[in-house]
Formats: structure tokens, C-alpha cells, sequence
């Protein structure tokens, strides 16, 4: 009887000891997941803020920006050259801020693709812009419906 009382002692022992080990990797699991999702929206602002900050220093893209959301056959080649370039990268990271989302990476704090989506939706030479490129589009087919007000 002693002996199965030892045997059930140490099986208890062993259980709580893998159940302890099951609660620290969760915990751990959640300290990963909560700095994972610090560093992917550190990221994004970043990107964001440099992305605004090449508007700032530079007025000329500023100006063709502006001129460019509002009518596309307002820039010469070199101009569009630069506003598409411009946009393909804004559309880039509404792509990576999708993709961090639908993973429940992403923890931000402005809702930048609705922002994107607004825009898209509301200037004339954006739509323009993404009406040219429905057809060849390689974003993510949601993201362009959204674009596109589907």
C-alpha cells in the first residue's frame, strides 16, 4: 500500500510539474506575442512617419502629390514616375498592416488602411491611379476591392 501511495505521490508530483511547465510557456508565449506586436506597430509608424517625412522636405513632391490626387494628367511623365512610386509604397504598407492584422500581430493605434482606403475612394486621380492597375493589381484581391469601393 505504501508503495502506491509513493507511485501516485510522484505521478501527482510529475503532473504538476508539466502543468507548471504548461502555464510558463504560455506566459512566455504571451510576453512574445505582446512584444511581437510592440515591434510590428513600432515598425509601421516608422515606416508611416518617414513616408511623411519626405513630404515635409520636399515641396516639390508635396505639390505634385497634391496636383497628382487630383487629376493624373496634371503631372509629366517624370512627375507620375514619382506618384506612383509614391502610392505603390503607401499601398505596400496598407498591405503589411492587412497581413499584420488578419494575424493578430498588428497593435495600432491609427487605423492607417482605412485612412488609404478613404483617400482611394474619395480623390479623383487615386481612383484614377488604381483603376489603371485593377487588372494587373498584385496586392491582396481585398484590399483592391476596398480601393475600388467594392
Amino acid at each position: 500500500m505504501d508503495r502506491k501511495k509513493a507511485d501516485w505521490g510522484i505521478s501527482l508530483l510529475a503532473n504538476l510539474g508539466v502543468l507548471g511547465g504548461l502555464v510558463f510557456v504560455g506566459l512566455e508565449i504571451r510576453q512574445n506575442t505582446s512584444q511581437l506586436r510592440a515591434d510590428a506597430s513600432y515598425s509601421i509608424t516608422t515606416i508611416v512617419n518617414e513616408m511623411n517625412a519626405g513630404i515635409y522636405a520636399d515641396s516639390t513632391l508635396a505639390d505634385l502629390l497634391l496636383r497628382g490626387e487630383e487629376n493624373l494628367d496634371a503631372l509629366n511623365a517624370i512627375e507620375r514616375r514619382r506618384f506612383d512610386a509614391f502610392q505603390f509604397s503607401r499601398l505596400n504598407v496598407a498591405e503589411y498592416i492587412q497581413d499584420l492584422e488578419t494575424e493578430g500581430v498588428s497593435g495600432l493605434n491609427f487605423r492607417f488602411v482605412d485612412h488609404v482606403v478613404r483617400e482611394f475612394r474619395t480623390k479623383p486621380g487615386l481612383q484614377a491611379f488604381i483603376r489603371d492597375r485593377a487588372d494587373t493589381y498584385v496586392g491582396s484581391k481585398e484590399l483592391l476591392a476596398q480601393l475600388l469601393g467594392r
